[in-house]
């Protein structure tokens, strides 16, 4: 069985993910998968900060999240470590064009938040004015 990964938010500019397990697994974020319904991609390849998280666990537990398979946090989930990175002004950035392996070292119970920032790869749908003969904002009186 695989890691819980939960989408809890998905807006534009932000992707909200919640993970749980109880056994050691790993689970991935894919993302070019977090597509809000109010974006489509663009050619661009996507890039995602991680600017804030938060993990919980057991004792002894231990949570390793990957990017480009080098470790980008490691933590003792039994402190509830967390951490705001914008409020540092030092977004997670390494590795930002690769998925988020997430794995539990433990078959021990945790749990966590992601918080990740988009800042490549999308683009929000907007729908654009067309303008008739009577909505024209070159000519006068329209």
């Amino acid at each position: 069985m695989a890691m819980t990964i939960t989408t809890l938010k998905n807006t534009n500019q932000e992707t909200v993910i919640h993970f749980a397990s109880s056994l050691a697994e790993s689970g991935t974020v894919t993302i070019a998968n977090l597509t809000a319904s109010t974006q489509a991609r663009n050619s661009d390849a996507p890039a995602v900060n991680i600017i804030k998280w938060s993990i919980s666990g057991e004792l002894a537990s231990k949570v390793n999240i990957v990017r480009n398979s080098k470790n980008v946090i490691v933590a003792a989930p039994e402190n509830a470590p967390y951490a705001e990175l914008n409020a540092w002004g030092v977004p997670l950035t390494l590795d930002n064009t690769f998925d988020i392996v997430i794995t539990n070292g433990t078959a021990k119970e945790v749990t966590g938040i992601l918080v990740l920032r988009k800042v490549a790869g999308w683009s929000t749908k907007v729908e654009h004015a067309t303008f008739g003969a009577y909505d024209n904002p070159a000519v006068v009186g329209s």
